[in-house]
């Protein structure tokens, strides 16, 4: 058309939709069965004829033509309250008969909801389009569980694009998006198969063919501001539906956003990979106890009372209220406990589909099989086996879980920005804040660290875990009443330091006579501790404090009049099987749990202390560390080291009540070796060093040839060291005054060398090869060593060990030797 003032206008091409106005009463059903009956539909009036489509050529309308279609609009207004139920059903036994179980979600949603939908009527080059969006308002979901409560959220968008291509069987790719605003939505273990439940019912029931398969990829974007994820944590999983007397945990924030993929892109893959990436800001740990449970009153004092202060000693406010809570409010005594500016959670899950078999036998005998099952009864009777039935002889005890490739789950969390948490015994998570009462007592002690990180790998027969803590520091302040004087200001606030923490785990598990529906015995758990040195300035009321928070702390974690009763009223031995039914068990003893014949070993170990306990004009001071630098005591905590490690007949023995563990000299060296070594070639002070030394020597005695094997390159330069000193005056090229015991000790620390030394190199020489010129140039001095005759002859069988080397390493040295036997001679 061409208006008045020149302009060309193309007439609007044909609205055709569908408006639904629904009103008072309205009731909307929908589910897995209606959805199957969609889809006949569908096929019956537009079956598929697996051709491609023609693209759809626009062609302006012209007078006399029929306008051509577009799109088919619905659109459905809900102008009063209703109901929307999603309705499936769950095979059940029930007197020893299968019947269909009814389940359901069921919403309430207000005046103003809407869903729209449009269908293409047109093919484009790419394909067409379907695209599906609406929102609830004010919607309340409830399941069909005991316990309702699902979700509430004051408004809740979707939207759904499918876009289809122009061939039947390429790929299809389905975008899910839901937003939320102000949202409480709340999960229970059993949500779990629940919701399983109704994804088996609403999925294909058609098993797998590769003739009419489909690939297709669903994207989900979930995304809720304000919201609330809530769950129960009530001890074993107890739910409490009549009284709502249960314990919450809740996730509260500003922004979470979830985004994954469902590749459906291969037929019958081997692997999927699923990765799923979770985004949220300002969230809040909250935590809520019941009014039932005694700790109540207590978690609530301490949140309402506690003094927190800053890195510099500033008074420092509580997490801040103004935020929205729907169910989580702070007056209904939920406690705040942790606050994130920003995290991300990465989940990348590898699995194994098990694709649904159809109907027996078609669908596990191949043809060939099918043939030779056919025509068995007109062939001899003597025929080999079809694999069909070499597996159905197969017994559970022949299968190997091993043997099958694992599936693999990588949980990737990262906290960026800086977090606060108040540690409550009541929920065990990283610590910030440690809490105590009213405005008349100190702050509460505050632990700052930077960097806290968790591993873990999971496999079948193993699970490693590993904790690293950087540095941290534990700050914490006098009374405020407690007055002192200018000069003594300073020790107002005092701390602890500790230099690092690293945790190992190790859980290890077994198969052996287990079935293959039963979980595999944990029979060792092995936990290595390494604290660094902790080191700090406190006062006694600073101390105090400490105190008085780990108590209250420790109080709320075992918080034993609060526990529940497990639902089951036995124990399952490590058979598997209840212990009072177990043929093991006796009239006089149970079949003893895995948890009683589990192995357990934790190894701890302590860098050093350095503790002062100061007040107005005095200190008292711990160290630990520095005692083979302590000019009075060194030479002698130095010869201790060995009195831990030998065996004694009067001391440090089971029949003096010793708690001697396997494995215990071992253990010891292990620990001790690296900083002795460390200490023995940093150090300047010759005293020092020659405690060092003394104090590895006096361990080699009493330690077996494989123990030392480990170390023998870090050991044999030290060692060298004190071969090269006669009476320890000279380390370093260095001259020092020894007291008389002090020369002593130089003859007996020389001869504990060479006795392991010799021993060593009797066993295997070649760790000695490049220390060849060395050992020499020390052994032949020795051999003829007064004070004490023993070390001669050691110094000989050291000599006569090198001989062992290869010639090309040996023979350079043979006039050495010759020359130095025919002086001595």
């Amino acid at each position: 058309m061409r208006l008045p003032n020149g302009d060309e206008v193309t007439a609007p091409t044909p609205v055709w939709g569908l408006d639904i106005q629904c009103e008072k009463g309205t009731n909307l059903s929908y589910g897995p069965w209606a959805d199957r009956q969609r889809e006949q539909l569908f096929l019956f009036f537009f079956p598929q004829d697996y051709q491609t489509m023609k693209v759809f050529i626009f062609i302006a309308s012209v007078p006399g033509e029929i306008r051509q279609v577009q799109q088919f609009d619905v659109r459905l207004n809900i102008l009063a309250e209703a109901t929307v139920d999603i309705l499936f059903s769950k095979l059940i036994m029930r007197d020893g008969k299968q019947e269909n179980q009814t389940n359901a979600v069921h919403m309430n949603v207000q005046r103003g909801s809407y869903f729209e939908m449009t269908l293409p009527w047109t093919v484009s080059d790419d394909g067409y389009v379907t695209k599906i969006n609406g929102q609830f308002l004010h919607v309340d979901a409830s399941s069909s569980l005991n316990y309702r409560n699902l979700l509430e959220a004051e408004t809740l968008d979707y939207r759904v694009n499918v876009h289809y291509p122009s061939v039947w069987n390429h790929h299809q790719t389905w975008d899910l998006e839901f937003n939320g605003c102000k949202a409480t939505y709340h999960f229970l273990y059993a949500h779990k198969e629940f919701f399983q439940d109704m994804i088996e019912d609403w999925s294909s029931r058609v098993p797998p063919d590769l003739l009419h398969f489909v690939p297709y990829s669903w994207n989900f974007i979930i995304r809720m501001q304000e919201f609330e994820l809530i769950t129960l944590a009530n001890g074993y999983n107890w739910v409490d539906c009549e009284h709502q007397a249960n314990a919450h945990i809740a996730f509260c924030g500003e922004l979470f956003d979830l985004r994954f993929t469902l590749p459906f892109t291969d037929f019958l893959p081997e692997t999927v990979l699923l990765k799923f990436i979770i985004v949220g800001e300002n969230v809040d740990l909250s935590l809520f106890l019941p009014p039932t449970n005694t700790s109540s009153n207590i978690i609530t004092a301490l949140s309402r009372n506690a003094r927190l202060i800053e890195k510099e000693d500033r008074p420092k406010h509580s997490f801040s209220s103004e935020k929205w809570r729907n169910f989580c409010k702070l007056s209904s005594g939920w406690v705040d406990c942790w606050h994130v500016p920003e995290l991300q959670l990465s989940i990348s899950y590898t699995y194994h589909p098990v694709p649904p078999v159809g109907p027996s036998p078609q669908a596990n005998v191949s043809t060939p099989e099918k043939e030779e099952l056919l025509l068995s009864p007109i062939r001899a009777p003597h025929r080999k086996k079809s694999p069909m039935e070499i597996i159905k002889n197969l017994t559970p005890e022949q299968f190997d879980p091993t043997s099958v490739t694992a599936d693999c789950i990588n949980v990737d969390l990262r906290i960026t920005k800086p977090s606060e948490i108040k540690l409550y015994g009541s929920v065990l998570r990283m610590f910030i804040n440690l809490k105590d009462c009213t405005e008349q007592y100190p702050p509460c002690p505050t632990v700052a660290l930077d960097r806290l990180i968790f591993e873990m790998n999971k496999r079948y027969s193993e699970t490693q875990l590993q904790v690293v803590v950087s540095p941290l520091i534990l700050t914490t302040s006098d009374d405020p009443n407690h007055q002192r004087l200018s000069a003594h200001q300073h020790l107002h606030t005092g701390f602890l330091m500790l230099s690092g923490l690293q945790m190992r785990g190790d859980a290890m598990f077994s198969a052996e006579e287990r079935s293959l529906d039963e979980e595999t015995l944990e029979y060792a758990w092995l936990v290595e501790l390494t604290v660094g040195t902790l080191s700090g300035k406190l006062t006694t009321p600073q101390l105090q404090n400490i105190i008085t928070a780990l108590e209250a702390f420790v109080f709320t974690v075992e918080d034993a009049e609060n526990s529940l009763r497990h639902p089951r009223p036995y124990l399952y031995c490590y058979h598997g099987t209840p212990q009072p039914q177990c043929p093991q068990t006796t009239s006089e003893h149970f079949c003893p749990t895995t948890d009683t014949i589990k192995y357990k070993m934790v190894r701890a170990s302590l860098d050093g202390i350095s503790l002062n306990l100061v007040e107005s004009g005095t200190i008292l001071c711990f160290q630990m560390q520095e005692l083979l630098s302590d000019p009075l005591i060194g030479m002698e905590a130095a010869h201790n080291f060995g009195t831990i490690v030998k065996d004694h007949n009067y001391a440090l023995t089971s029949h003096t009540h010793a708690n001697i563990r396997l494995l215990h000299k071992q253990r010891f060296f292990e620990s001790v070796v690296g900083p002795l070594v460390e200490l023995f070639s940093t150090t300047n002070d010759i005293k020092t060093k020659s405690c060092a030394l003394v104090a590895i020597a006096s361990l080699l005695p009493w330690l077996t040839h494989i123990v030392l094997n480990a170390h023998i390159q870090k050991l044999l330069p030290v060692l060298l060291q004190g071969l090269y000193t006669s009476d320890f005056s000279k380390i370093g090229e260095v001259s020092i005054n020894l007291e008389r015991h002090d020369a002593r000790c130089g003859s007996e620390t020389r001869l504990n060398t060479l006795t392991t030394l010799a021993s060593l190199l009797k066993q295997n020489a070649s760790p000695a090869e490049r220390h060849t010129s060395t050992l020499i140039s020390f052994l032949m001095p020795l051999t003829t060593y007064h004070p004490l005759q023993t070390v001669g002859v050691k110094a000989l069988e050291c000599l006569a060990a090198l001989v062992t080397l290869p010639v090309s390493v040996i023979l350079p040295y043979r006039n050495e030797v010759s020359f130095f036997t025919a002086e001595e001679v």
